[in-house]
């Protein structure tokens, strides 16, 4: 049992891992290019991420079982927690932003803060989501 969820963890964490690259490359752009701000750019960048790890970790890591939920239904309740989630750990990114930003006195590393950010907060969100998704594929 405990051998079966750390290959899944760690599958979950590599698929998470590319997710992160989609979504930091988006966020990169918003923030650094179109000059979004973190909440928005957080936001459409994580969208785009657990999009991709929904669909590979529901079809390669975690087994469907007999589910009582078709997997649009699943989708859609991973939406809507990654909505909710997304709007707390940006508003969190925002805080980090913003420690970083008035209390790093370099400017190489002021004018990377929303980065930096976006860097610090990817663990809580992928932790979450490795739960999250177990649970509705799994157990739903």
């Amino acid at each position: 049992m405990a051998d079966g969820i750390i290959k899944k963890a760690l599958k979950f964490f590599l698929t998470s891992g590319l997710g992160f690259i989609f979504d930091f490359c988006a966020y990169t752009v918003m923030t650094q290019v179109l000059g979004f701000g973190v909440l928005q750019a957080n936001f459409i960048s994580s969208i785009i991420g657990a999009s991709f790890v929904f669909v590979v970790s529901t079809h390669k890591i975690f087994d469907k079982g007999k589910s009582s939920l078709p997997i649009w239904a699943k989708y859609l309740i991973y939406v809507i927690y990654q909505l909710i989630l997304i709007y707390l750990i940006s508003k969190l990114g925002e805080w980090v932003n913003e420690i970083i930003y008035t209390n790093i006195p370099f400017d190489l590393v002021r004018s990377y803060s929303k980065l930096l950010s976006k860097i610090l907060i990817t663990p809580i969100t992928m932790t979450c989501n490795f739960f999250v998704m177990r649970y509705l594929s799994e157990r739903l």
